[in-house]
């Protein structure tokens, strides 16, 4: 198993309270009968590529061509994109840290001055360029690009551009025009790599948007599909949701909100490695459910890091939050911590043991510690964190979300209220005054 889902210390009868009542989760988990029958359909007629995609191995060569070609041109790729462009890679690279492949470097910002730092220490010769964007409209990746192609050109020269670049975005509906990036694109003759059909960004973990860069972080994409096709397998087993965890996870999530009033979903990994995932999954869940007032609000967090900062609060604070934490299997491993001769008395404890002997503890002590205080706590233990592991939990709760959205009436898919705040930032950058390289009309400047 990839994963084991444990939710024990949600339930009523064991934390009191503040956990779900069964007849409550009993009659979510009746609902989520219906939901899963139609998110079964709709993987069976095509209208879900985004779990589907799990069993696909048709783009695989694609990506591992185009991660060869990179990785022989480049000693760092940078990567433009924002959101669901760059997230998954974004996890997928803390899961390999250590890699012998080029270096990834995401920008997601359009800050001037953190632009500049990112590529600061980069030889521009070796370096190459990756480029997502599924609408291929997007400003800022375009913004990215547009200033950052003209240097590498001139380092790289336009044959050395086109070998050390890859785009990736939709291509044109029938009789349509290409968007901007796909234009640039042809006329730099830089490769084009076309966005799976019908997954949006934050649902792409599985393309070509999360596993290209997954393969020059070194992670293999097929055992991140494996990984994936195991949940996606028990989604299509017909087995009863309460034997589904996607399904069970997303009854959980409504019921318990329901009932107890809560409002915030915290997510907290244990494991370095899955940092990046929290913040992953704050994007799916928050762009896919924020549509009406009964979603819950996501929260990234970090053990051990957390506990220091934000435990007090979990813990006092108001009973409003559903937590999840993700345990690895650190037993045993690690270095060495006994206390050296002469560090004083009362560690004892620490005589023996290692590192990873600490964080075992650790885990357990704040699922207990939230648990005897009433809190629920929601528990994914991982016996590996590695690609398969990931490419399971992405699926999880790109499920688990699909499914929550039913139960609650929410259509997961599109962001509307996004789609209009960058409709207004493109009206505020027309209104500018001044032209190209020019301050503007002077507003906001300092004397």
């Amino acid at each position: 198993m990839p994963y084991i889902q444990d939710i024990e210390t949600c339930r009523e009868t064991v934390i009191g309270t503040g956990g779900v009542s069964a007849g409550a989760l009993d009659a979510a988990l009746d609902a989520a009968g219906p939901a899963l029958d139609r998110l079964r359909g709709d993987v069976e007629n095509g209208r879900l590529p985004a779990l589907a995609i799990a069993r696909s191995e048709a783009d695989l060569g694609a990506i591992e061509q185009t991660a060869a070609r990179l990785a022989a041109a480049c000693d760092d790729v940078v990567v433009l994109g924002t959101g669901g462009s760059s997230l998954s890679g974004i996890c997928y690279r803390a899961l390999n840290p250590v890699n012998s492949g080029p270096r990834l470097h995401f920008l997601e910002n359009v800050d001037p001055q953190g632009f500049e730092d990112s590529l600061t220490g980069l030889d521009l010769a070796r370096t190459g360029l990756l480029v997502v964007s599924k609408s291929g409209t997007t400003a800022e990746t375009l913004s990215q690009a547009f200033a950052l192609i003209p240097r590498l050109r001139t380092a790289r020269g336009a044959d050395g551009l086109s070998q050390a670049t890859a785009v990736i975005s939709d291509p044109p509906a029938a009789g349509a025009a290409p968007a901007p990036l796909r234009q640039l694109a042809a006329e730099l003759g830089l490769p084009i790599l076309d966005h799976e059909a019908g997954i949006g960004g934050r649902f792409s973990c599985l393309s070509n948007v999360g596993l290209l860069p997954a393969r020059l972080c070194g992670i293999d994409p097929a055992a991140v599909r494996q990984g994936a096709a195991h949940v996606l397998d028990g989604l299509m087993s017909g087995a009863a949701p309460a034997d589904i965890p996607p399904a069970l996870g997303a009854a959980l999530n409504v019921a318990i909100a329901r009932e107890r009033g809560l409002t915030q979903a915290v997510m907290m990994p244990y494991l370095d490695r899955f940092a990046p995932f929290a913040a992953w999954y704050c994007q799916l869940w928050a762009e896919s459910l924020g549509k009406d007032v009964v979603a819950t609000t996501p929260i990234a967090a970090l053990g051990t890091r957390d506990q220091h900062s934000q435990l007090q609060l979990w813990l006092d604070g108001p009973p409003d939050k559903l937590y999840t934490l993700i345990f690895g299997a650190p037993q045993g491993t690690g270095p060495d911590i006994a206390p050296p001769e002469g560090a004083g008395p009362g560690l004892d404890y620490l005589a023996g043991r290692r590192m990873g002997d600490l964080l075992a503890a650790e885990q357990e002590a704040t699922r207990e510690t939230l648990a005897a205080r009433g809190r629920p706590v929601r528990v994914f233990a991982l016996p590996r964190a590695d690609g398969r592991a990931i490419g399971a939990l992405m699926a999880h709760f790109m499920a688990e979300t699909i499914l929550a959205g039913d139960l609650l009436g929410i259509e997961p898919f599109g962001q509307p209220a996004v789609e209009a705040g960058k409709v207004l930032a493109r009206q505020k950058l027309a209104a500018m005054g001044g032209g190209p390289g020019n301050a503007g009309s002077g507003r906001g400047r300092a004397s």
